[in-house]
Formats: structure tokens, C-alpha cells, sequence
């Protein structure tokens, strides 16, 4: 009974010491005294620490305030890969991916990616399903690329869930396309937003719901987008889903004219040719 406490206080320090060596070395980097965290992180990374040796390879990698060394990276990365660190797995795909201090090898980069993501690891299941999706680097494969997303779009990750919703827009596929377009514009992802919006107004395989669509445009107006302002302008200037109102069809064309919209301006310049009052 002593000897199994005895082993529980040591890994519990060995735990503790770990994580005051990670806060140690983050500490100095955040003031930017990066030899000082790299010196930290290789003293423990040299005792079995996973999480030093992780964020040392990745100091290696990035090489911001010391020198970018990829087949240094490759060494830490591959090392804690041993102990089957998803993180790991992870950074070596995308060097594979990359030719990052590797010769660029798709074969490798979709083994690391897939025992990463077997393992739950977002990034990498995000990025299976880019690869699945683009056909690039492997051979085209939607329903891989949908299985990967899908993952990754449950676990929270919002650029998957956008994602989703364009490959089952295309698909025709409206309802679970809606479904992925509305938790990404939940999400506050301007895209999703304006697309979700897009629906709603257009139709296009969901009820048509106008006010729905003035709520998604305004959305993703206050994001900046700049044909979410162009379509309010007009739906105010008509009275579509809202109440006529010139002023505010004014305001969003300014906005959007701001980013550049070239539409935005030249309705400005009829509505302020036809009632300058509104344009005050």
C-alpha cells in the first residue's frame, strides 16, 4: 500500500513539475525571451516531457526569436509521436504536407493526419477533409471528405461546419445544409451568415422567409460584409421583410460602398439623385 502511494506522489510531482516547466516557458516567450523558453523547454523535453518536446519542435518549426531549424522540429515531433501524441502526428503530416525539412510525401502527410484525427485531433480532422475535398494531394473523395468535416463540424469546429453547408448547398441537399450554416452563423462565421441569409431570402430549398434573411444580412453586416450591406440597402429601399425606409437603405449602400461595391455606389447615386433628403 506504501509503495503504490509512493508511486502516485512521485507521478503527481512528475505532473506538477511538467506543467510549472510549460507555464515557465510560456512565460518567457510571451516576453519575448525565446532563447530562455527554448532552453526550458529542451531541459524538459530531454526528460520524457510530451508537452515540451511538442512545443519545442513547434518553436523549431516557426522559428520566431531563434533559428528556424525543420529538421530539429521533425526530431521533437517524431519523438512524441512515439508515446502516440495526436499533436505530433498532427505537426508531422503538415511537414510531410509542406515538404517542411522532409521530402513532401502525400502518402505520409494522410497517414499522420488520419492516426491524428483517429485520436480526436480537430485540426486534423479539418484538414482530411480539405484534402478529401480539394483532390489535390490525394484522389477526390466527397463522401471521405464529408465523414472528416463532420467530425470535426460536431466537435465545434465552425470552418467545417461552413464547409458542410457548401457541399450540401451544392448537393441540394437544403436541409442539412441549412442545419450546417445556421451552427457556423451561430458560430458568428460571416460566410455562413451571409449564405444562411441568401436562402432565406432566395427560397432556394427552404421556406422563404424575408425577415429570417434581414436578420442573417444584418448579421453579417455588423461582420463587414460588404454584399450582406448591399442586400439590406435594397430590401430596405423596397420594403422587403421591412418597412420601407430610404434613410436606411442609404446608411448599408454607404457602408458597402466603403468596402469597395461598386453596386452600393451606383444605387447610392440614383437614391440621391431621386431623394436627396435621405442622404443627409
Amino acid at each position: 500500500m506504501k509503495y503504490t502511494i509512493w508511486i502516485v506522489f512521485i507521478a503527481l510531482s512528475l505532473s506538477l513539475d511538467a506543467n510549472n516547466t510549460i507555464s515557465e516557458a510560456k512565460k518567457a516567450y510571451q516576453s519575448s525571451k525565446y532563447l530562455k523558453a527554448k532552453n526550458i523547454l529542451k531541459k524538459s523535453a530531454n526528460r520524457g516531457n510530451i508537452d515540451a518536446q511538442i512545443e519545442l519542435g513547434f518553436m523549431y518549426q516557426e522559428g520566431k526569436g531563434i533559428a528556424q531549424e525543420y529538421d530539429k522540429a521533425y526530431y521533437w515531433f517524431k519523438k512524441a509521436s512515439k508515446h502516440k501524441d495526436p499533436r505530433a502526428y498532427y505537426y508531422l503530416a503538415n511537414m510531410y504536407e509542406k515538404g517542411l525539412g522532409v521530402e513532401k510525401n502525400s502518402t505520409q502527410a494522410l497517414s499522420y493526419y488520419k492516426r491524428a484525427a483517429l485520436l480526436e485531433n480537430l485540426d486534423a480532422q479539418y484538414r482530411l477533409g480539405a484534402l478529401y475535398y480539394q483532390g489535390k494531394e490525394v484522389k477526390q473523395d466527397i463522401l471521405e471528405s464529408i465523414k472528416w468535416y463532420t467530425k470535426a463540424a460536431y466537435a465545434g469546429d465552425i470552418q467545417s461546419q461552413f464547409n458542410l453547408g457548401v457541399i450540401y448547398e451544392k448537393a441540394k441537399d437544403y436541409t442539412k445544409s441549412l442545419f450546417w450554416y445556421e451552427k457556423a452563423a451561430k458560430a458568428n462565421d460571416v460566410n455562413a451568415q451571409y449564405n444562411l441569409a441568401t436562402l432565406y431570402y432566395s427560397g432556394k430549398g427552404v421556406r422563404q422567409d424575408y425577415q429570417k434573411a434581414v436578420y442573417w444580412y444584418t448579421e453579417a453586416s455588423k461582420n463587414g460584409d460588404s454584399k450582406a450591406q448591399y442586400n439590406l440597402g435594397v430590401m430596405y429601399h423596397k420594403g422587403i421583410g421591412v418597412p420601407k425606409n430610404k434613410i436606411t437603405a442609404f446608411h448599408y449602400w454607404l457602408e458597402s460602398a466603403k468596402h469597395s461595391s461598386v453596386e452600393a455606389q451606383d444605387s447610392l447615386d440614383i437614391l440621391c439623385k431621386e431623394s436627396p433628403w435621405a442622404c443627409k
